[in-house]
């Protein structure tokens, strides 16, 4: 019977992002992509489940009193328990049919320098939500794994994932990160940066989400862009002086010199992880580039304004959202040969 269940149970990888929480399957591939958001109804003064994924983010910044939408991920790791506990729970329930004999196994992803608590804290929730087993894999090993890089060679490789909360930057060689850093500088605070600006310039404060939309449809990396001819883009929010509700027409051109200081600061960290790794992995690295990962380097032109500005060959990873899922499941699969490299025991530590 053990057999039986060992053989029946899948084998899952999750991206527990900040932004977005990622579930993929070896035989289905992806079977969840949903926002890392869950809300919930308080009456009398209890709280009751109401909503998780896409349709708690549509309520972000449009609730009443009564109804809150939590994103309970902060750069990468949890930061309320009992809400992520409560939508990982949602999302298992969504994924995958539950039953009290077969459980999957499971190997999650962790930002490269996450402290013990935070580690137990996302093993601890994914095991109450029905796990058989819980691996912590860092997330620029699954990165590297998810977009093709020879991980598990004698070569070196560097890859570059710019998530929602957090930047992870990583030498990989023979199945080991050589050195790393992560960097609490993601999407999120690319919005963040845009939505403040905004404000300042045109006096127009306007959501997160819309903040949001500017960056992917409109923002671009490049320190001189091509254009010798400015274009606009026009947002609704509300007047910061008046208070009422307004619209403004920004510049492509203000708005990519914005979110410079945030490129700068991702291409200092790659020189400084460049300048701790060894010289021969620093040579593999010159002749074969960089590789970056995850929703952040989907910004237009940036592996070209990384590429100027580093004198190295950066690309994007096909698919690179879901380079970090993807890796977190090629990694359950291949079990004992990436088992030095997955933590399991976290829960027992004291």
């Amino acid at each position: 019977m053990g057999f039986l269940k060992n053989l029946l149970s899948p084998k899952i990888g999750i991206d527990l992002g900040t932004a977005n929480t990622v579930i993929v399957t070896a035989d289905k591939g992806i079977i969840l992509d949903q926002p890392s958001v869950i809300s919930f109804h308080t009456k009398a003064g209890k709280r009751t489940f109401l909503s998780v994924g896409n349709a708690a983010k549509l309520m972000m910044g449009k609730t009443p009193q009564s109804i809150t939408a939590s994103e309970p991920l902060v750069d990468g790791v949890i930061a309320n328990f009992e809400d992520a506990e409560q939508m990982i729970a949602a999302f298992f329930k969504q994924a995958m049919p539950r039953t009290k004999y077969i459980k999957p196994y499971v190997v999650v992803c962790v930002p490269f320098g996450a402290t013990p608590v935070e580690k137990r804290a996302i093993q601890q929730a994914i095991k109450v939500s029905g796990a058989r087993t819980v691996g912590l894999l860092s997330e620029p090993m699954a990165a590297a794994l998810g977009a093709g890089l020879p991980v598990l060679k004698p070569q070196g490789s560097m890859v570059v994932d710019i998530g929602g909360g957090t930047t992870e930057i990583a030498v990989l060689s023979l199945g080991a990160v050589v050195t790393a850093k992560s960097i609490k500088v993601g999407g999120n605070l690319f919005n963040a940066t845009i939505q403040q600006f905004v404000k300042k310039q045109y006096d127009l404060h306007i959501g997160l989400l819309t903040a949001e939309r500017l960056k992917i449809e409109f923002a671009c990396a490049l320190r001189q862009p091509e254009q010798r001819t400015d274009s606009t883009y026009l947002v609704n929010g509300l007047h910061s002086i008046t208070g009422l509700p307004s619209s403004s027409k920004v510049s492509k051109r203000l708005i990519s010199q914005c979110i410079q200081q945030l490129i700068d600061i991702i291409e200092t960290e790659i020189r400084s992880v460049l300048e701790t790794a060894p010289p021969d992995l620093a040579s593999d690295i010159f002749d074969n580039g960089i590789m970056i990962t995850g929703g952040g380097s989907l910004l237009k032109d940036l592996d070209r304004e990384l590429t100027s500005r580093l004198h190295l060959n950066v690309t994007i990873a096909e698919a690179p959202k879901y380079s970090v899922a993807n890796g977190a499941s090629i990694a359950v699969r291949m079990g004992k040969k990436l088992a030095y490299a997955i933590e399991y025991n976290i829960l027992s530590v004291h």
